[in-house]
């Protein structure tokens, strides 16, 4: 009989050991599919002038409001990039290249493929033509659209001063 409490006790303590070997030192079989180990992919966020420029050159919204969109970008960019020193903006090239990345944080606002930007990476207005861009001070843009005729200073241009008026064109 003893040596049946023996082989009983060797057994349960095999037992427990091979247990305890599989739990914390032996191979795990997959997690279930709730605890993959796995990361999902992150979802890459939109650039914020992605979100800000909602709605660039569609029909059901007036013209002017490209304009109030391109101001409300530029004015976000201005509150994020302190240090304007290094990369003033001097007209339309400046501010596109600053929106795109080139600045001294060297965040984009905006995506190369976005609608507001041709081929050579002007911001252009609804018609196409490249927004006239003119600095009245370093943080003060005012924005100029050719209008429908697509040339600059005639009497259908769309002007937004740098407070945010809207600015009647004088031919």
């Amino acid at each position: 009989m003893r040596k049946a409490v023996v082989i009983t006790s060797a057994a349960v303590v095999l037992t427990a050991c091979w247990l305890a070997w599989k739990q914390f030192g032996g191979e795990h079989p997959d997690p279930p599919p709730s605890q993959s180990r796995e990361t999902p992919p992150t979802p890459i966020a939109p650039l914020p002038g992605t979100l800000l420029l909602d709605g660039w050159g569609e029909a059901e919204t007036p013209p002017v409001e490209d304009l109030r969109k391109l101001r409300a970008l530029t004015l976000g960019y201005f509150s994020v990039i302190k240090d304007l020193s290094r990369h003033p903006i001097g007209g339309n090239a400046d501010l596109a290249a600053c929106l795109l990345g080139d600045n001294p944080e060297q965040k984009a606002f905006i995506d190369a493929s976005h609608p507001a930007l041709n081929a050579g990476r002007l911001i252009i207005d609804r018609w196409g033509t490249p927004i006239f861009v003119h600095p009245e001070a370093a943080r003060e843009l005012t924005l100029r659209s050719a209008g429908p005729d697509q040339t600059l200073f005639t009497a259908d241009d769309l002007i937004l001063a740098p407070d945010g008026r809207e600015v009647p064109a004088e031919p």
